[in-house]
């Protein structure tokens, strides 16, 4: 979601905004996996789920039964919305991150269906009135994905009779929800209400998204309420992890039309507790059980949230100005949400962990029901695949932001074409993987500016054009602008070095074991565990075509030499993992001399990564007893009893991993 300035009738106060979608499109490694989400997922979700998925804002389709009984038709309708338009949010921008003509054409068949959806009274959801209750937190909820996804478009676009049905569904719950407000997720309609308040200058859209914030101060049971984002106190089991990532936005998206200031500093701040508590080195906000939970080795998170607080970060960055939030979004992005995907983009576990040696039916530590740590293309309900929709698409069209001189930043890194109003460049890298960006100037008017984040982990960064170095001017919000002209024709390398770093997790509000990890850049390290994916039929609400699949994935303790081990070590077949070489330890003094990088070419890099390392481990046995059915830690305060000499495994990406161990005890001295 997004504000444009050059579309806007009012001025806004939050000093960066996105590109319009398509601005930016994908090349390299990032087309390559769009691509195979259009294939997958992202091309065909509609077509295994149509009532719940293709239709709802069309036909007020539904799912009609749900745990083998018929389903309230309001639930079915709030849940079939929110899907529905999440789907369609994220193919929209699919579509447009690629520039492929028949995505485009595909969503543009949707937009024109759901127009002619509109009822004459404004209304635009997917509650039928004659069978639903209107009032339900879900029909705002639902409708707002729906809105979402007709705002990308118009920002594709330019379309005005899309802008202007978003503004009479709005006016529709201005209208008829003045004196009703819910406490959950229909908040979430506040972010399309404040944008359309910046197309329209419509003073009823931001009145109405006030005396929503003053309403869950009063009434909310939810962790949503201003004063509780000023607190310091965010506790855990409290309120689903995914809603506390949508709503702890809104009061600074409020801020964006009215510049009060306590708006601001809520959001802030209760974002900031948040990444304390709750965000994990991979990236994912933890959500043992889908709610807020501390950071450990087996905290689980729902694909959910790896898509909705990437969303919000990539808000925070709009209203503050402030380059750090791209740190969190690259981690989320390169790690955690590319270690919970299938590899062919045909499947996606609704949880994953740090430390997962099986994702089975019954493996998940936390969840209360089964199959929730399997991959598959689509649930019993689909909301977690549908997120993973949008999760790279979105990050493509957050990459590049503009102030409003028209000033360009670069805000996240990947191979990836950019148009601005000034400036069009591309970006030619192997970014995560590589340290090094090319930046071929297209064309640069003469008064053009150029910002770059220069991540937290990133001690001496260079701008070269050719052989000289162009100096990096300190700017607000902790980027650097380059302090020269950008001229046509011109190709800048700007290079981030990487370097390993040790680092101890802090988890001490869960079980206090301070597990080592390793980073490089942005990306956090795993040791994979080799896997043996075993399809079966699954429980989707309609039953899969023959050449789709939901699978358990096993560790393959027959192809453990895919580690990179050196098969000397471990002479004799491994007949279970309780010996398996995936359960060590490492020296408490590993430091970063002791970690060897390894380049090497790539085909696909998720499956084939571009960089590993290498690093000392002992065996530890009996760290997994093969007998237990779920993800576990192992035993023990942190350390582990070893035995036999050390030897060299290979860590690789985590997002080049579904099985892995990524947070390792250390040896027992």
């Amino acid at each position: 979601m997004n504000i444009i300035r050059e579309r806007s009738v009012v001025s806004t106060h939050n000093p960066l905004s996105k590109l319009p979608l398509g601005s930016v499109t994908a090349k390299g490694w990032l087309r390559d996996q769009l691509l195979r989400s259009k294939a997958g997922m992202g091309g065909n979700l509609d077509k295994l789920e149509p009532d719940m998925i293709a239709n709802p804002f069309i036909s007020y389709s539904s799912f009609k039964e749900i745990f083998g009984g018929p389903a309230d038709p309001t639930f079915a309708a709030g849940w079939s919305s929110e899907i529905s338009g999440t789907f369609w949010m994220g193919e929209v921008e699919l579509a447009f991150s690629l520039n492929d003509k028949e995505l485009i054409d595909k969503v543009t068949t949707w937009v024109e269906g759901v127009l002619k959806h509109q009822e004459p009274d404004g209304y635009l959801g997917g509650y039928p009135a004659e069978t639903t209750d209107r009032n339900a937190d879900y029909n705002a909820w639902g409708s707002n994905w729906c809105y979402r996804a007709l705002l990308a478009f118009y920002e594709a676009t330019g379309r005005q009779d899309v802008l202007e049905a978003v503004h009479r569904g709005l006016l529709w719950f201005c209208k008829h929800w003045k004196e009703h407000k819910t406490e959950y997720t229909g908040s979430t309609i506040i972010e399309s209400m404040i944008i359309v308040y910046a197309y329209t200058g419509d003073e009823r859209l931001v009145r109405f998204s006030e005396d929503w914030l003053d309403w869950l101060e009063n009434n909310s049971t939810q962790q949503n309420k201003i004063s509780q984002y000023l607190s310091e106190k965010l506790p855990y089991s409290s309120m689903h992890t995914v809603a506390y990532g949508e709503d702890v936005k809104h009061p600074a998206i409020v801020w964006c039309a009215t510049g009060e200031d306590r708006l601001l500093k809520a959001s802030v701040n209760g974002m900031e507790k948040a990444v304390r508590k709750i965000v994990s080195p991979t990236g994912g906000a933890g959500s043992d059980g889908e709610y807020l939970s501390p950071v450990n080795a087996e905290t689980e998170v729902e694909y959910c949230n790896f898509s909705t607080w990437n969303h919000s970060w990539s808000w925070m960055a709009m209203v503050t100005g402030e380059a750090r939030w791209g740190d969190l979004m690259e981690s989320c992005m390169f790690n955690g949400a590319q270690g919970a995907r299938k590899k062919d983009e045909r499947a996606i576990a609704y949880f994953t962990s740090p430390n997962q040696i099986k994702a089975t039916k019954i493996s998940a530590t936390y969840s209360c029901s089964v199959d929730n740590e399997v991959y598959a293309p689509c649930f019993y309900v689909a909301c977690c695949p549908v997120q993973s929709v949008r999760m790279i698409p979105e990050y493509v069209r957050g990459m590049c932001l503009t102030d409003s001189e028209n000033g360009l930043y670069l805000f996240c890194y990947g191979p990836a074409s950019v148009r601005s109003p000034r400036l069009e460049l591309e970006m030619d890298t192997m970014y995560p993987f590589r340290d090094r960006i090319t930046l071929k100037i297209g064309r640069a008017d003469a008064d053009a500016k150029l910002y770059l984040r220069i991540p937290a982990w990133c001690k001496a960064p260079m701008l070269k054009r050719g052989d000289d170095e162009l100096a990096l001017k300190a700017a607000e919000g902790g980027f650097v602008l380059v302090d020269a002209k950008v001229n046509s024709g011109d190709e800048l390398t700007l290079t981030l070095p990487m370097e390993v770093e040790i680092k101890r997790l802090d988890d001490t509000d869960a079980s206090a074991r301070y597990p080592t990890y390793i980073e490089r850049g942005p990306l956090l390290y795993s040791l994979p565990v080799p896997e043996k994916w075993e399809p079966y039929r699954g429980d989707p609400i309609t039953p899969l075509p023959d050449d789709w699949s939901w699978y358990e994935v096993q560790p393959d303790l027959k192809a453990y030499n895919s580690m990179g081990l050196d098969p000397t070590l471990f002479p004799e077949e491994i007949k279970d993992f309780r010996r398996a070489p995936f359960g060590v330890a490492v020296d408490p003094e590993l430091s970063a001399a002791d970690v060897k990088v390894n380049e090497q070419e790539s085909g696909y890099v998720w499956e084939e990564p571009p960089v590993t390392l290498e690093i000392p481990v002992k065996l530890a046995p009996y760290s997994y007893c093969s007998a237990m059915r779920r993800n576990f830690e192992p035993y023990g305060r942190g350390e582990r009893e070893t035995e036999g000499e050390a030897f060299k495994v290979r860590l690789v990406p985590y997002g080049c991993t579904n099985l892995r161990v990524t947070f390792f005890p250390r040896e027992k001295k």
